[in-house]
């Protein structure tokens, strides 16, 4: 099932960054720290009109390293899974010699 978005004037908004500028960054830093504080919005720091970082508050920074986590082993995952596939299936090569062998092997098949 398709998930549907209203395209509402909040909707639009969202996908429109926060900027700050550089030297707001400096001279409005205590009020920048607490907009940070609960917001899950990306702020966007800009010199000379082009973005040079990102600011996010804590709880978003915190929310982001799990998913990347999450998604870092279900990677892991999979690629134990293929192995064991492969195994089973007996597709698994035997490496002889060195890597370097390996890769001098592949790089002469590629050039055929």
């Amino acid at each position: 099932m398709k998930k549907v978005i209203k395209k509402t004037k909040e909707y639009t908004y969202s996908l429109v960054p926060e900027l700050i500028s550089a030297s707001d960054l400096q001279r409005k830093s205590g009020k920048i720290l607490r907009m940070l504080k609960d917001s899950t919005q990306p702020y966007f720091i800009v010199k000379n009109n082009k973005p040079t970082g990102v600011i996010v508050g804590i709880n978003e920074y915190e929310r982001l390293k799990k998913i990347q986590e999450e998604w870092e082993w279900a990677d892991t995952i999979a690629a134990i899974k293929d192995g064991e596939k492969a195994l089973k299936e007996g597709t698994i090569k035997k490496l002889d010699g060195s890597i370097y062998d390996l890769w001098k092997s592949l790089q002469d098949k590629n050039d055929d």
